[in-house]
């Protein structure tokens, strides 16, 4: 007889989500079984009713047609199209505001629920209980804190630091979505009790900074909301496939100019600029990262950077702990994700738990 306990331990406040087996003999195999049995119940088997959890993406670069690389040592099933089934349905509405057709812009968990009669956004958010529950089945995983770029945040820090009002935009794609159903804000709002923080989402599948910034939508979606801070994120860069099947890089111009439109409709917002997570590449490969345009390890990665501190923004890189953490989990990358390119509820709570480890300590 093998004696074996299984347990998930959930995590207090500031400490990690733990998986535990322990076992006389089985050691990390049963470990690997247990684990995968978990996912593919979860994520295989359970029927759960949910809306699609993010715009239609729009680019075929970051929507594959064919199986990612990732698949040929996968133990997910995908669906042929559309996402796997929730097992966590968001439950917070949140309201919409007006926009053109596959464009999103709404209020991330309002602070004020919406009264009757309030257009809702087509996506909601998740409840301090529902975001809980998740954490405590997240598989347990570590990455380097990244390093805190106040330099050009002083009045974001102040905010959270000495109580007021902070008003964030987040500005993207389907990724950027992601992050912050992911219920970000409301741990943020734990942190910094004293501040009142509102949240809002400005988003397009397969939209990023090379289409926000052109028609005047800067101007129609993220100036009415008076931002204190704009975060520009998601994986879309504009890059296209072309007929002979190679890429066309957009580089990182749109968003230089998407900064100089923010900076002269309002001259005090205050920008993080980051790279991006998730998508077709493989975290386990360096090489697929290096060649991926939203990673920090791409060339139009280190540009960004670069472009961040000439114009006075503050940087973020997401895809080294995003990283970190799937590798250090000893898990397949699709077991973080609902389809090919998007995390699932688990893959969001990395997001999160990256973003409050870059805002903490203000």
């Amino acid at each position: 007889m093998v004696s074996m306990s299984l347990e998930w331990r959930v995590p207090e406040e500031g400490s990690e989500a733990r998986f535990e087996i322990s076992s006389g003999v089985m050691g990390k195999y049963v470990r690997m079984f247990c684990l995968l049995f978990v996912f593919m119940a979860t994520f295989g088997l359970e029927a759960a009713h949910g809306q699609d959890a993010a715009p239609q993406d729009r680019s075929a670069i970051n929507a594959p047609v064919g199986p990612s690389g990732m698949a040929a040592d996968s133990p997910v099933t995908f669906p042929a199209s559309g996402p796997l089934p929730p097992t966590h349905p968001p439950d917070v509405p949140q309201p919409a505001q007006p926009s053109e057709e596959g464009v999103f812009v709404f209020e991330s968990l309002p602070l004020v629920p919406p009264s009757d009669g309030t257009p809702l956004a087509k996506y909601p958010g998740r409840s301090p209980a529902q975001v809980a529950a998740i954490q405590g089945t997240l598989p347990w995983g570590t990455f380097t804190p990244p390093l805190h770029d106040w330099q050009h945040l002083p009045r974001t820090r102040r905010a959270l630091a000495d109580g007021g009002s902070l008003t964030i935009v987040a500005l993207g794609d389907s990724i950027v979505n992601d992050t912050m159903r992911s219920g970000w804000i409301g741990e943020l709002r734990r942190e910094y009790p004293q501040t009142e923080i509102r949240g809002f989402v400005c988003v397009r599948g397969g939209g990023g900074c090379h289409f926000f910034g052109q028609e005047g939508r800067i101007v129609r979606y993220v100036v009415p909301l008076e931002p204190d801070l704009v975060i520009i994120g998601g994986i879309s860069r504009g890059d296209r496939k072309l007929p002979d099947g190679s890429e066309q890089r957009a580089g990182i111009g749109p968003i230089r100019d998407t900064v100089t439109q923010l900076r002269t409709a309002l001259p005090k917002v205050e920008i993080l600029i980051m790279t991006g997570a998730f998508g077709a590449a493989d975290p386990r490969s360096d090489e697929q990262l290096a060649g991926a345009s939203h990673s920090a390890t791409s060339p139009e990665g280190r540009a960004l950077r670069s472009l961040a501190a000439a114009e006075r923004c503050s940087f973020l890189d997401m895809t080294t702990p995003w990283r970190e953490y799937i590798r250090s989990s000893g898990l397949h990358p699709h077991l973080f994700y609902r389809d090919r390119v998007h995390a699932n509820e688990h893959g969001e709570q990395i997001l999160a738990r990256i973003l409050l480890a870059f805002f903490s300590n203000a």
